[in-house]
């Protein structure tokens, strides 16, 4: 009795092969996106921020730098905002039209003064510490979380 041929691909073959390609996958996939999670790139360099335009009263949100760091003046004081989204980090964008903040990645929406309205996120935007001087300038300090109500 003659034995059929065998082929080069087995069934444990295949499924090896296929296993193999799955952990290539997850492996190529999370090193990316770790790199992208840990990047110090838009970190701030010293967490002060100085804003020297002066804020008029019941002035909108204006950016007070590259920090993702915003300023409003309001009948009871100034007051400042981190613009980073308490999901997963990323940059908020404020539309005035709309009086939101809106996180274009994962489309979480915040009210003005930064609640969480819908989407992911899970709590409030930073509010920070500021410090009206005489002048009119703020210092600004992003390492001292404050409460909502909190204005100077």
């Amino acid at each position: 009795m003659r034995m059929p041929k065998q082929s080069l691909w087995t069934r444990r073959a295949v499924l090896r092969l296929g296993w193999a390609g799955i952990i290539a996958s997850a492996v190529l996939t999370v090193q990316p996106l770790m790199r992208y999670l840990s990047s110090k790139e838009d970190r701030l360099k010293s967490p002060l921020v100085i804003y020297n335009s002066p804020l008029a009263e019941n002035s909108g949100w204006q950016s007070a730098a590259a920090a993702r760091v915003w300023v409003k003046r309001d009948a009871l004081g100034v007051m400042a905002m981190v613009a980073t989204c308490t999901h997963l980090g990323c940059e908020v964008n404020y539309h005035a039209d709309k009086k939101e903040w809106i996180c274009p990645c994962h489309a979480s929406v915040y009210d003005e003064e930064g609640r969480p309205v819908s989407g992911p996120a899970p709590r409030a935007l930073a509010r920070v510490a500021v410090d009206l001087k005489p002048n009119g300038s703020l210092l600004i300090n992003t390492s001292k979380q404050v409460g909502m109500d909190t204005r100077a």
